[in-house]
């Protein structure tokens, strides 16, 4: 016998749930020992795209696989299907396994058309799901009532809502929920985005949208976790009470303000990619909390912000500064000069360890920050360069001037990539 079949059942189940259901199917043509295995493995994965346009054979497989599964308790259902699949039996599929009291549900809807897939009413009452993944062509359409207790994980990936309630009425219904994960397609029609969820520990909300918009409003107290990318042209952009924030990722190209950059300030990771072009004056909010500080230089206005930052975040060990960024966005122009604090901040004389430039330019104003930072960094440990010129000689010449620049830190290293 070979050594895999030697293995527990309950070893063997764990492997399987790893494997498509077409493949765990499959090896009960392996041996006796094999014949029944695959009906008690808890999770099921569907997919149609190797069907050969015979969606008979593939939902009679579906079928076959959903009512002779016996596991205690059905993990995780997840369908991936294109446009030819019929509506009716995606439903039925949905509806056995929440029958089946289903823990972990991913949809993903691959479609040509117009039209999106209504979800059953069924998995909008469900008492054991905990996750919950919509991806592409599924549409929104909660009841008024909806009650999901269990349900931590929710994730809509580029899905269609019915109208603007859609969305607070399905949050509505989840007291326990922790994360969430929102993704807007360019089309979506939706003008107001609200998320009011006190138990909230980890949010993500991408809108590639580029039309115009209402606004949004996030209020979780308990939110941990923020990562906004946001290229809209919002009317107003809302986040209040979040005392628990420690870390966040922000990218708005547009409207950015005073109010919303001041509900961040709790924060001690924060990563941000912004203009100040609405902000006159940012300063005056203390980061009292903030260690780690990654700024993207792809924006005007980056090097106001970049010190008004250093002013007010006491604690600040790490700064990064990022020229490049993966939307394609090329680095502005930094002044010809750039306007020093009026006094060398608390975080540079005592507290900045690691400060790293990552697409380091080497013009005026790159080598007038740098040296800033080189010299008054007392407890500096590693200032690390890496240029964006590949040209050797270019590439000497910024290390030598970084290289000449008399430091205060006795123990700092200079790395150059």
């Amino acid at each position: 016998m070979d050594s895999i079949s030697q293995l527990s059942d309950d070893l063997l189940l764990r492997i399987l749930s790893c494997v498509p259901t077409k493949h765990v199917v499959a090896t009960s043509l392996l041996s006796q020992r094999w014949r029944f295995l695959w009906m008690l493995v808890p999770q099921l994965r569907f997919d149609d795209t190797n069907h050969n346009g015979d969606y008979k054979s593939f939902s009679q497989f579906v079928y076959r696989s959903l009512l002779s599964n016996k596991a205690p308790v059905l993990q995780h259902l997840h369908l991936n299907l294109g446009a030819g699949c019929p509506a009716v039996d995606i439903r039925l599929w949905i509806d056995i396994a929440v029958s089946r009291r289903v823990i972990e549900l991913e949809i993903n809807i691959r479609s040509s058309k117009d039209v999106s897939f209504s979800l059953p009413s069924n998995v909008y009452t469900s008492d054991t799901l905990e996750t919950l993944r919509l991806i592409d062509f599924v549409l929104l359409n909660a009841p008024s009532s909806v009650r999901l207790p269990s349900l931590k994980v929710l994730h809509l990936n580029t899905v269609d809502y019915v109208d603007d309630a859609s969305l607070p009425s399905i949050l509505s219904g989840c007291p326990n929920l922790e994360e969430l994960f929102l993704e807007r397609h360019v089309e979506d029609s939706v003008m107001d985005i609200t998320v009011v969820v006190p138990s909230l520990q980890r949010l993500s909300m991408f809108d590639r949208n580029y039309l115009r918009g209402n606004g949004y409003v996030i209020d979780a107290p308990s939110l941990k976790y923020l990562n906004i990318t946001d290229n809209a042209a919002y009317n107003f952009r809302q986040i209040v009470n979040m005392p628990e924030l420690a870390e966040a990722h922000v990218e708005i190209t547009h409207g950015v303000t005073h109010k919303f950059l001041r509900a961040l300030t709790s924060v001690r990771h924060i990563s941000l990619c912004l203009s100040l072009s609405e902000v006159m004056c940012p300063s005056g909010m203390i980061f009292s909390q903030l260690v780690h500080l990654n700024l993207y230089t792809v924006v005007e206005g980056w090097w106001d912000l970049l010190t008004y930052m250093l002013q007010d975040t006491p604690k600040l060990r790490f700064l990064k500064l990022i020229d490049k960024h993966e939307s394609g966005f090329c680095g502005k122009e930094t002044p010809i000069g750039w306007k020093l604090p009026s006094s060398v901040p608390e975080c540079i004389l005592f507290s900045l360890e690691a400060f790293e430039w990552i697409g380091y330019k080497g013009r005026r104003g790159d080598r007038e920050m740098a040296t800033y930072v080189l010299k008054n960094a007392a407890n500096l440990r590693t200032a690390t360069f890496t240029p964006e010129s590949t040209d050797v000689g270019e590439k000497y010449r910024m290390l030598k001037e970084l290289a000449s620049v008399p430091t205060t830190s006795t123990f700092s290293q200079l790395l150059f990539d």
